[in-house]
């Protein structure tokens, strides 16, 4: 059943394509730029509850001139699940015209129930690109909630790869329902469509995420760059021993400190500066005993800094928060505000002037 609805939207997506022959396809960002931190930013709510876009285009802006060479939106599990597709549509049109003309790779989110509802946001994403050429954008996608078997989901992203002009991060985890894509196939993948895949987020539980990352950067060059994931807890680690170059996680409020691992990366550290750097950036995220979760006291720092005007989020109506992230089924949701005490927020206006000034003093 799965199989015969993509091959129905092979068919179906050919005018677009054609479309596409005609009129550019915006500004692509090479296999270089497609590395190092690219954070996904956390959505920013208005009291009510509707999306604050103007906060969302100033949150681009803040990662992009911390220094980070990627930034990528709606990718947390809970912008994925909440957000109507008509809100998605809005934040990439902010996000694009926010980026015009900075040096910074705006990676989109093409996510969906199913495969159908992944191209109508990829071609979306595509028409963006068109309407912003000085923007470079890029493309992320997890599996589609509905594919249960390899099979499926190599079916998934191969109509995927004859949608998108750009590069595509693949994340590997997607729901605890669907399947880890197999290495095999993500390197089958990039070969059938190069222009487009070899960019992986490895997202495997574990130790095994080590263990994958390494077959798959032992695929170089068809697989490009694998990029961390899990909120960079291991990512040292990675870009040491495991040919890891980049780090995609909802850490965007820590983009400055984010942007110096990199840079001491970059320029060859890979001893005592790598590892303070990385230290400074696990101070930063370990504060245990505050509200967790990729959001939580993390937004305390975006709203310090004027780019949300609240701490307020939409919260799954049945979640599981984890230092992971926030996960639950359905799109019904709620509203939870984040609330600190008089000295966690002394503590963390510390904490944030210590990571600036430890950013600038490597400069």
């Amino acid at each position: 059943m799965i199989r015969n609805t993509i091959k129905s939207l092979v068919v179906a997506v050919a005018p677009f394509l054609a479309v596409l022959s005609v009129c550019g396809q915006g500004s692509v960002p090479s296999p270089n730029e497609m590395r190092g931190p690219f954070p996904i930013m956390s959505t920013p709510y208005f009291e009510d509850g509707s999306v604050d876009y103007e906060s969302l285009a100033k949150e681009a802006i803040w990662v992009a001139d911390s220094g980070c060479p990627g930034v990528i939106w709606c990718q947390s599990n809970d912008a994925i699940d909440l957000l109507t597709q008509e809100e998605k549509f809005k934040g990439f049109e902010a996000c694009a015209a926010a980026l015009e003309g900075r040096n910074c790779v705006l990676t989109l989110g093409a996510n969906g129930t199913n495969t159908a509802e992944m191209i109508i946001i990829a071609s979306e994403i595509e028409k963006v690109a068109m309407r912003h050429p000085g923007t470079k954008i890029a493309m992320i996608s997890r599996p589609p909630d509905d594919v249960r078997t390899q099979e499926e989901l190599e079916a998934s992203w191969d109509t995927l790869g004859k949608i998108s002009k750009r590069p595509v991060i693949f994340q590997t985890y997607g729901t605890k329902s669907t399947p880890t894509p197999d290495v095999k196939r993500l390197v089958r993948l990039a070969e059938r469509h190069p222009h487009a895949f070899g960019y992986v987020k490895e997202e495997a539980a574990g130790w095994g995420a080590n263990e994958r990352m390494l077959q798959e950067c032992a695929a170089k060059p068809v697989i490009k760059t694998v990029f961390a994931g899990w909120g960079g807890w291991q990512w040292l680690l990675q870009l040491r021993h495991c040919g890891c170059e980049g780090l995609v996680t909802e850490r965007c409020a820590y983009a400055p400190i984010l942007a110096e691992i990199w840079r001491r990366y970059e320029r060859g550290e890979r001893g005592v500066e790598l590892t303070e750097a990385f230290a400074m950036y696990r101070l930063l995220i370990d504060q245990r005993n505050f509200p967790g979760g990729l959001r939580g006291y993390s937004l305390y720092f975006l709203n310090k800094i004027g780019v949300f005007r609240n701490m307020v989020s939409r919260q799954y109506e049945d979640a599981n928060v984890t230092e992971g992230g926030s996960f639950g089924t359905g799109k019904k949701w709620k509203l939870i505000k984040t609330e600190l005490n008089d000295i966690q927020k002394k503590e963390l206006d510390r904490l944030f002037k210590d990571m600036m000034d430890f950013v600038n003093k490597g400069k």
